[in-house]
């Protein structure tokens, strides 16, 4: 899969992300309850990473050195949020399909878990689809997801102990808080094994 370098980005991972979100899409639009729990932010959401996915990924693999690197950074650095936004609405949707009970949340307390998602998407989404600035193998992805999980792990544990000494007084935040604490920890953990993978 490559060293890391630009050039070595890999044409099937491209095609693997945008034939699983082909698949999601079409999924979408068979699915009884897909647009009537949340409008149609699931399906914007699909049509938007189906169209703005293989423009980041090329633009990070082909166009991201000399001047076109500086003509088309605005449009890179829309693309690369608009994706996080998109992938935030996909794992609602995949709660909301798995029947998880927490998806109301995820619904419902955007406003805060989606800034927090951020921190996890930037440092383990996005070099899993294959669009951050320095291109992750496989290998270096199977760390940082090692990494991450621990840190995820951790941060559970912290939730459920701030949970069982504080959860009574904290009310009906108390999963908004749990997950914070989650999300922080993946975070971390990414973070900390691309640094690792910097030395």
């Amino acid at each position: 899969m490559g060293k890391g370098s630009g050039d070595s980005r890999s044409l099937p991972r491209l095609l693997v992300w945008e034939g699983l979100a082909l698949a999601w899409f079409v999924h979408l639009g068979r699915h009884p309850l897909a647009i009537p729990i949340w409008s149609l932010h699931f399906h914007y959401g699909a049509l938007f990473f189906l169209a703005a996915y293989p423009l980041l990924y090329v633009y990070r693999w082909k166009l991201a050195d000399g001047i076109l690197r500086f003509i088309l950074w605005p449009v890179s650095f829309v693309l690369g949020w608009g994706l996080g936004v998109s992938t935030y609405l996909w794992v609602t949707y995949i709660l909301f399909f798995t029947g998880n009970p927490f998806t109301r949340s995820f619904m419902n307390h955007w406003w805060v878990l989606g800034p927090l998602y951020g921190f996890l998407y930037f440092p383990l989404i996005q070099p899993l689809l294959g669009t951050s600035v320095k291109y992750q193998s496989l290998g270096q992805l199977f760390w940082t997801f090692l990494y991450s999980g621990l840190g995820g792990f951790l941060g559970y544990l912290l939730g459920a102990f701030v949970d069982k000494k504080y959860g009574v007084s904290i009310g009906d935040n108390r999963f908004l808080l749990w997950v914070t604490l989650l999300l922080i920890g993946a975070a971390v953990g990414a973070m900390a094994a691309r640094r690792a993978g910097a030395k």
